[in-house]
């Protein structure tokens, strides 16, 4: 019994380019993240994640969210894509960085979770500007009258890639 506990530890998910070829999708040679919507709650100096990871958005709230970020950021080679109720990123090369599971930050500072490794700073970069974008987008104007949680960033995390 304790191998059969030792064989699962070591079994690791699939990436998110291994993911979105199990969809029946052609992941090509680029580097692929999943890309979960989620409401950061603000502390007294720190941000929290809100444990509803990822947070469920209607199909029409999905798809004008997906228009808005391929539309602002094709141009830098990141291009987003909803599927299945899974969001996932797909950028032309590795970002060099090293994420962490959303469930690891729940509830608590996300400083220590947030992505590290080379490619960190230009990766905050990408995430200040996108939560920037979410932050005036519509769908979040109808989220707050209906007093629902705002979609204000996305959780990357699970990059992978699939080499031929």
């Amino acid at each position: 019994m304790l191998n059969f506990i030792k064989n699962l530890l070591r079994i690791k998910a699939p990436n998110a380019a291994q993911t979105w070829q199990q969809l029946g999708n052609n992941p090509q040679n680029a580097y692929w993240l999943f890309a979960k919507p989620v409401h950061l709650v603000l502390q007294r100096d720190t941000f929290s994640l809100a444990e509803n990871v990822p947070l469920p958005l209607a199909a029409d709230e999905a798809l004008a969210v997906t228009e808005s970020l391929n539309h602002h950021f094709l141009a830098d080679g990141k291009q987003f894509f909803w599927h299945e109720q899974q969001w996932f990123l797909k950028l032309n090369t590795n970002p060099n960085i090293q994420t962490s599971e959303p469930k690891a930050a729940f509830n608590q500072d996300i400083a220590k979770y947030l992505p590290q490794g080379e490619g960190a700073m230009q990766w905050a970069t990408f995430q200040n500007e996108l939560q920037m974008l979410l932050f005036s987008h519509p769908v979040n104007g109808a989220r707050e009258l209906a007093k629902q949680p705002l979609v204000n960033s996305l959780w990357f995390h699970g990059g992978g890639q699939i080499t031929k």
